[in-house]
């Protein structure tokens, strides 16, 4: 009985642990993205799902997001330095369901006069939504989002994710826009009634719900759009009730390097070990031996990212080696 009681026990706690709730669709502020490109085969799906995507290759590109909040509208932006990459629109009502209001993506701007329904946060496992949605669109051709068109969203598999330097559990939600789009295509006079698709899958971690993957594919055969967008989270901001790491508690004094990275720690964080790695997530140096600088000359130029492992969590900011 004991042994049984145990396997049980052990089981639960697994069962438990690999379907974590995504508990809020957006990433902290602050959160950095490495732009990947390549090939990918998302269609495991369900309980135990298996996905690998290590075969994909790292750009030199890292992409930031920003979540700003001014209830009851929010909005997640991820753009490259000053250019603006994506950007969702969100609402929560007063029951706290979140809808999405607008989309930028692949330089088409959607914006909603009828809100498509996410649901309310925490979603668990098996969740699924279907919403109508309609309004207009503008970018490199505009029209109308016709009546017809539906956001779907689902929680639709739990497993384990490889990818850049990411192995583990995660949990995934899938968001579909299925679009009926009204438009003008020169040299037509009047408008034709076309399909566009919007496909978007995020990977949240399931030991601390961090966004550790996720890809949109806008799709518009009649003008010939077919762009995908990859992004694998490579540092971020701590941001929870416990603990939160800023800007301001660990600085780098100078950036770009030439040899000694220099930084400043505020006196109530105590650093215990720091790991240098390259944008493709290899790791290039590693030290336990803490003091308010270290030794960078052996690298090679470029771009690397220095990350902070505290008693409070870790922090990580990139820099540039001449």
């Amino acid at each position: 009985m004991k042994t049984k009681l145990l396997f049980l026990l052990f089981f639960s706690t697994l069962f438990s642990f690999s379907q974590q709730d995504i508990e809020q669709l957006q990433s902290a502020t602050g959160s950095e993205y490495l732009l990947t490109t390549g090939t990918l085969d998302q269609s495991s799906s369900g309980a135990n799902a298996s996905w690998d995507f290590t075969s994909l290759t790292n750009t030199t590109t890292v992409l930031t997001d920003t979540y700003t909040v001014m209830l009851p509208a929010s909005t997640i932006e991820t753009t490259d330095g000053s250019t603006i990459i994506s950007t969702i629109g969100l609402n929560t009502d007063i029951n706290n369901v979140i809808s999405v209001t607008s989309a930028l993506s692949s330089g088409i701007q959607l914006n909603y006069s009828d809100t498509g329904i996410i649901g309310a946060f925490p979603l668990s496992f098996g969740y699924s939504s279907t919403d109508a949605v309609e309004g207009t669109f503008t970018g490199t051709f505009s029209g109308d989002v016709l009546s017809g068109s539906t956001l779907n969203v689902d929680v639709d598999a739990w497993g384990n994710l490889k990818v850049g330097t990411f192995d583990g559990e995660v949990t995934r939600l899938k968001v579909v826009q299925n679009l009926n789009l009204s438009t003008i295509v020169p040299p037509l006079p009047v408008p034709v009634t076309t399909t566009g698709t919007q496909t978007s899958y995020f990977y949240y971690d399931a030991n601390n719900n961090d966004l550790v993957f996720r890809t949109t594919l806008l799709e518009v055969p009649l003008v010939s759009i077919n762009e995908e967008i990859m992004e694998t989270l490579i540092s971020y901001t701590l941001d929870n009730n416990e603990y939160q790491i800023t800007d301001f508690d660990i600085k780098l004094k100078e950036n770009p390097v030439n040899e000694i990275l220099s930084f400043e720690v505020k006196k109530s964080i105590n650093i215990n070990s720091i790991t240098i790695s390259d944008i493709s997530g290899r790791i290039v140096l590693e030290t336990d031996t803490i003091s308010s600088s270290i030794n960078v000359n052996q690298l090679n130029s470029g771009l690397f990212v220095i990350s902070f492992k505290t008693d409070e969590g870790i922090s990580s900011k990139k820099f540039i080696k001449k």
